[in-house]
């Protein structure tokens, strides 16, 4: 395979150290940078790699562009993809099974990151910080104030108890939150270690005031929030996901938020990225936030060098050791 690997990532664009280790290790980087693929889908991309005089063996590529068979099909000559990520729902891994393609990602490198940004998100919405911000710079005061409700000793409910979801139960302590979990892997030790009590998810939806899926996309998890779901939860309740987005409905969700069967809700992530139009746009009662849960300086650099690294490895031996789909 030759040395070619094509960068489709802003996160690792932005740090040069991962390029240094792609360039110490006799590969060559082809950026294609963020500012280039506005818009970029499927079909865009597989464009772009035609059009290249010599095809790059390997990617390196962030989650903003869903890839299959047909990409495989017109790219014969791929022989990896290193995620510079940890999620996988955007690619098809069985056609890139089947294809003989390579794929690896950075697992348990960003979940303080994200455990930091749902937090952000819980304290926005419930304090409403973003109108206040709003109503203050349009020269609004005692007329502009919106009422906020506490954070402290309220009910949070964790779908998802891994890496993300302790960091999330561990944040709650100072709250002195009620803090409840369901996860189809129910690990007890762990649960006391965050003071959580496990409990199914009707039961969770009845009870949270504040909701967080941690869970990664799976057929059972798709759409778990969605009209049916939401119709148990308490019209007080808000949402805040920042994991991934096809995990609720969101054409429920709108339908509920516009509605106030529920009173708000914040993500970091959608059922299609890049996000450029949304009724949720509207709707005073959302906060919507790039997908950048992940993306702080510490992490952002930690997952860049690592997938660098993963590159190297399957440039140089076809296999790596670390966590393979």
């Amino acid at each position: 395979m030759n040395k070619k690997v094509l960068i489709v990532s802003f996160s690792f664009e932005q740090e040069q150290e991962a390029f240094d280790t792609l360039v110490n290790a006799g590969l060559e980087p082809i950026l294609l940078a963020e500012k280039d693929r506005k818009g970029f889908d499927e079909e865009k991309l597989i464009g772009y790699v035609q059009s290249l005089t010599e095809k790059p063996s390997g990617i390196i590529m962030g989650a903003d562009i869903d890839l299959g068979k047909k990409f495989v099909e017109a790219y014969p000559e791929l022989k990896y993809i290193s995620l510079n990520c940890a999620g996988s729902d955007h690619l098809d891994l069985k056609a890139f099974e089947e294809a003989g393609v390579i794929v690896c990602n950075v697992p348990r490198q960003n979940f303080d990151a994200v455990a930091d940004l749902v937090w952000g998100l819980i304290i926005s919405l419930m304090r409403n910080i973003v109108i206040g911000d709003k109503n203050i710079r349009a020269g609004k005061w005692v007329e502009g104030v919106a009422r906020g409700r506490a954070v402290s000793k309220k009910t949070l409910g964790i779908i998802g108890f891994g890496a993300i979801g302790q960091a999330v139960a561990r944040r709650a302590s100072g709250f002195e939150m009620n803090v409840i979990a369901s996860d189809p892997a129910k690990n007890q030790e762990v649960a006391e270690k965050y003071n959580v009590t496990y409990v199914e998810n009707e039961q969770l939806f009845k009870e949270a005031d504040i909701i967080v899926p941690n869970c990664p996309l799976l057929p059972s998890t798709h759409h778990l929030i969605c009209k049916d779901t939401i119709a148990m939860m308490k019209d007080s309740a808000i949402i805040v996901n920042a994991s991934r987005g096809g995990v609720i409905n969101t054409d429920d969700l709108i339908e509920a938020l516009k509605n106030n069967v529920i009173a708000g809700a914040a993500l970091d992530a959608f059922e299609k990225e890049p996000l450029y139009e949304s009724e949720l746009f509207d709707l005073d009662n959302v906060i919507l936030t790039p997908h950048m849960g992940g993306l702080a300086d510490r992490e952002i650099r930690n997952v860049a060098v690592k997938s660098a690294e993963h590159a190297v490895i399957l440039q140089k031996d076809g296999k790596t050791e670390t966590e393979l789909f």
